[in-house]
């Protein structure tokens, strides 16, 4: 049984938390508690890949820390925990997820939940971190 106020599903996305701590600086030995837009804990809307270079950023829409304001920018992916896939009833966050951008036009939603579901095993699973030796013989 629907009311008038329940909100109609606008499409699908894949959802993730900011990191409680997030390694940054030279060496990344500098820890902060979420990233510079976001606090730790954030919910964030991600959208799909947009970059073919497999990138380390994906690009988020979430409430900026500080304004409160929705706002899409990157963020590195090992910053996100928590990949899940839900539906947008929001009408801002759809609003902010299909914002102009410069560039060429990205598909900025998901075509399906099964599509978005893959992309959430993929970075549930996370990259494996590259292992490099200083000062090697």
């Amino acid at each position: 049984m629907s009311t008038e106020t329940e909100a109609e599903p606008l499409g699908w996305c894949v959802v993730a938390d900011i990191a409680t701590e997030t390694a940054n600086g030279p060496g990344g030995l500098e820890i902060r508690a979420g990233v510079r837009h976001f606090p730790a804990g954030a919910r964030v809307w991600v959208l799909p890949p947009m970059w073919a270079d497999d990138s380390d950023r994906l690009m988020t829409v979430g409430h900026h820390r500080g304004r409160g304001r929705l706002i899409r920018v990157p963020v590195l992916w090992r910053h996100l925990t928590g990949f899940r896939v839900r539906m947008i009833y929001s009408p801002a966050v759809m609003r902010a997820i299909q914002r102009p951008a410069p560039g060429p036009r990205q598909p900025w939603l998901w075509h399906s939940r099964a599509e978005a579901q893959e992309y959430v095993d993929l970075w549930s699973r996370g990259k494996p971190l590259a292992a490099r030796l200083d000062g090697a013989l």
